[in-house]
């Protein structure tokens, strides 16, 4: 089993295939945010970053009780790199872009990235309001 497998077999065992996200499955907003980078040629770490993005829950998602709070099991999966976005993605509070700015880089540019990836599958998905209860 290649790694891309085992990262989406990870997250359909924690439910991320049979929980909403707009008019999808919030897998498929995930692997779409996936995509988006790929196609933008990103390295590893953030493409792993755009795949678990919301794995944590966030401050416009949030099933109820999350998905996972167990940081080390993504770690494992996706390396402390890529968690470290993930993380600060999901606990950002909206909005979210004038939070970003007050990181350092890296992690600045890495969050905004992601943050331009997310805004973009969703809006394939869903209508702003949607995607974020207004």
């Amino acid at each position: 089993m290649n790694n891309f497998t085992k990262k989406i077999n990870f997250l359909k065992s924690i439910g991320s295939d049979k929980v909403k996200h707009g008019e999808q499955t919030l897998l498929d907003h995930l692997i779409d945010t996936h995509d988006i980078l790929q196609e933008s040629r990103e390295e590893q770490f953030l493409l792993d970053a755009g795949l678990f993005h919301s794995v944590y829950g966030t401050a416009s998602f949030m099933p109820e009780g999350g998905l996972l709070d167990n940081r080390q099991v993504i770690i494992d999966l996706i390396g402390e790199q890529a968690e470290e976005i993930v993380y600060w993605f999901c606990i950002l509070v909206n909005p979210r872009l004038p939070e970003i700015h007050k990181f350092e880089e890296p992690l600045k540019s890495n969050l905004l990235k992601l943050y331009f990836a997310n805004e973009d599958a969703q809006s394939k998905m869903m209508t702003w309001e949607e995607a974020y209860n207004v």
